[in-house]
């Protein structure tokens, strides 16, 4: 018996699919998994790596511009240690490394050049193993120090980041590179330090002594108002929330900075309060002495001399006093400094909802929430803070979209590794299946052409040559032949039925019984 066309196209096909999957898997197997040993390299540490990979005689390829070498994951981890104690890669740039190699009687000049270049080095390395950074570039500036001069010019750095792709630097991240570079340099200060982008942003500006500024520049302050911003408004939203229920209040604070920093000097006096500090008192007194005076003559001789001061008769003499007092004046000197983030005006905007009464809120409700407003949020009217609340009926929101079905092809990272054993798996059992299709089919045509040999060896049940005869005849015919010879009818049955006919020599025994 043949097996019919359909019959076949179903086995080539599901042999020939057992044997694509078996040559896939098998292939997979053999195929080498390459996996990132190194990436972001500098030409130089490329190259000392690669030269390192030869003489181990570890394969490699070379992906990207060059800056990424791969290896046979299995030896990953192994060829990391290797290069690790190799000292590879070094990062780029020269560090203090390259005191190792230095020359007997080198001069003070090559040695600070070294030393300056080295610390760079240094410096770009660690900037590296930040996450958001892809390479960087550090730049110092360090004055000579000289006994003949009592002050130089302080030190100063610039630093060049490459940030990378789909990543940007916080105020955070800034700042830590900031204060990395300041502490790292012997007398450079945090507000000397430029850092840049090679896209030119200016990420910190350095600033002149006296100047304002911080080490995040504009994104600090801007992240302080911020701050300041959602505390107000959690904090007021929290309070009205208990009142008129949560979901059914909004509120908006503005807050304007004072960024500046401000040093003020006040000198203040008042006259209404002398305080004596000295006194000094002076007197001076001269005593007169009157004698025979003038011109010797007639007049001197005259009877009413006597009414004039005889002679050697004292008189008064003169007579001087001097008082001085020095009083010390109220003086108070006020040294006043004024901090950036000094808060100069507040702006408070509260919508609530009044969609749940019919006549809306009323006028002394409305003053009650904007008292509570007004001490949550510490509003000033001195310092000009403004405070708004209004009750407006809420929109009802849309429905939220539900969420998108997650896929069922989508397979667990831990799962995924056992897919290809899973796929030789299948294919082992496909072509199980088409083996025992196979022999089925060829034991249904076996036990075909055993029945048709046993029906042809005995003509007592071949078909009647009298084609007249009615079915009743020929079913009360059939039914004594099987009463005859059971044993050949039920091999007959078998074979209409489809099962499998015994074995030659079973069917030549029940011929022959």
């Amino acid at each position: 018996m043949s097996m019919s066309k359909p019959a076949r196209v179903l086995v080539l096909s599901t042999v020939a699919a057992a044997l694509v999957i078996g040559a896939t898997v098998a292939y997979r197997s053999t195929e080498t998994s390459w996996a990132t040993l190194f990436s972001n390299l500098d030409r130089e540490d490329a190259a000392s790596i690669v030269a390192k990979l030869k003489e181990m005689k570890i394969p490699y390829r070379v992906e990207g511009d060059g800056g990424s070498i791969e290896v046979p994951e299995a030896k990953v981890r192994e060829v990391r240690l290797e290069l690790a104690g190799a000292g590879l890669p070094r990062g780029g740039g020269v560090g203090f490394e390259s005191f190792d190699k230095l020359r007997l009687g080198a001069t003070e000049f090559e040695q600070r050049v070294l030393y300056r270049r080295a610390l760079e080095g240094e410096l770009a390395r660690t900037i590296d193993t930040i996450a958001v950074v892809q390479s960087s570039r550090v730049h110092l500036v360090l004055p000579e120090r000289s006994v003949f001069v009592g002050r130089s010019e302080p030190a100063s750095a610039s630093v060049v980041l490459k940030v990378r792709a789909g990543r940007a630097l916080g105020a955070a991240e800034v700042a830590g590179v900031v204060h990395l570079v300041s502490s790292s340099v012997a007398g450079l200060a945090p507000e000397r330090v430029a850092v840049v982008t090679t896209s030119g942003t200016v990420l910190h500006k350095p600033r002149r002594e006296g100047e304002a500024g911080g080490a995040a520049g504009d994104d600090e302050q801007s992240s302080s108002a911020r701050s300041l911003e959602a505390t107000l408004e959690e904090r007021a939203r929290a309070m009205l929330e208990k009142v008129v229920g949560a979901g059914h209040v909004d509120v908006r604070v503005s807050a304007d900075l004072e960024h500046a920093r401000i040093e003020r000097v006040e000198d203040r006096y008042d006259p209404k309060t002398p305080i004596l500090r000295s006194e000094q008192s002076t007197t001076e007194r001269a005593a007169g002495d009157t004698s025979v005076t003038g011109v010797p003559g007639a007049e001197s001789n005259l009877p009413d001399g006597a009414s004039k001061p005889g002679a050697g008769e004292k008189t008064d003499g003169i007579l001087r006093q001097s008082h001085t007092r020095n009083f010390e004046v109220d003086h108070v000197t006020e040294k006043r400094l004024i901090t950036s983030g000094t808060l100069r005006r507040l702006t408070v905007a509260v919508v609530v909802d009044g969609g749940g009464k019919d006549a809306g809120r009323s006028r002394e409700e409305m003053e009650r929430l904007t008292s509570l407003v007004r001490s949550a949020v510490g509003a000033d009217e001195k310092r000009g803070d403004v405070v708004t609340v209004e009750a407006v009926p809420f929109l009802e929101p849309p429905p939220a979209d539900p969420a998108p079905p997650k896929s069922p092809f989508q397979l667990p990272a831990r799962v995924q590794k056992y897919v290809p054993h899973a796929i030789g798996a299948a294919a082992g059992l496909s072509l199980l299946v088409a083996l025992l299709i196979v022999r089925r089919w060829r034991r249904r045509a076996r036990a075909a052409k055993a029945a048709a040999a046993i029906v042809i060896a005995e003509p007592d049940i071949a078909p009647p040559e009298d084609p007249g005869m009615t079915p009743e005849e020929l079913r009360a015919r059939a039914h004594d032949r099987a009463a005859d010879d059971p044993a050949t009818a039920a091999l007959v049955l078998r074979f209409w039925l489809g099962e499998s006919a015994p074995r030659a020599g079973e069917a030549e025994g029940t011929r022959i019984a």
